[in-house]
Order: structure tokens, then C-alpha cells, then sequence
């Protein structure tokens, strides 16, 4: 197990994001609606240009723990006014109990 630490997402984190992303929603919801439909679903979601947008995104932090040989987990956030929301909250099935979403 890797020690994650916590870094501002770049462009260059955008696939291993992606695949995340893909793989915690197919381990969570693959037996629930279907492997299709969460690629469907993902695919549409998680594409990288909806990733991309985030990264310049307004009043916003995009976040990924990293462990130097992958991104294990991943965090957006954005804030209006004094309001702050977490739209994104993501650790990797392999990662999960490490600690990483409480880094995040």
C-alpha cells in the first residue's frame, strides 16, 4: 500500500481520473443497473471533456491522491458565496479503507 498525497488534478491526470471513475462506478453499480448502462452512464459523466472543464472551473478545487505510481482516489468541489458543495468524491475499489477519501 502507497502513501497517497493530495495535489491539484492537471491535464495529464485526466485518463487515470477517468478510469477511476469508470472503475468505482462499475464495482458499486455494475450489479444494481447493468455494466452497460454504467458505461453508458460513465461515458457520458466522466468523459474528458467534462473532466477537462472542471479543471478551469470558477471558484472550484479538483483534487487527486496520488501514490506516485497512480491516482487513487479523486475530489471536486466548488463554492458560491459562502456555500462550498462536494459534487465528487471518488477512491479507487483497490484503495478504499487507506484513508484516502478522508485526505481528500
Amino acid at each position: 500500500m502507497a502513501e497517497a498525497f493530495i495535489r491539484t488534478a492537471m491535464r495529464a491526470d485526466l485518463d487515470a481520473v477517468k478510469h477511476l471513475l469508470a472503475e468505482t462506478w462499475h464495482a458499486t453499480y455494475d450489479p444494481l443497473i447493468g455494466a452497460e448502462k454504467v458505461g453508458e452512464i460513465t461515458g457520458r459523466w466522466h468523459s474528458r471533456e467534462a473532466l477537462e472543464s472542471r479543471l478551469s472551473a470558477p471558484n472550484s478545487e479538483f483534487l487527486v491522491a496520488d501514490t506516485g505510481s497512480g491516482i487513487a482516489g479523486m475530489a471536486f468541489a466548488s463554492q458560491n458565496g459562502r456555500e462550498i458543495t462536494l459534487h465528487q468524491l471518488y477512491v479507487a475499489p483497490a484503495h478504499q479503507g487507506e484513508g484516502v477519501g478522508t485526505k481528500l
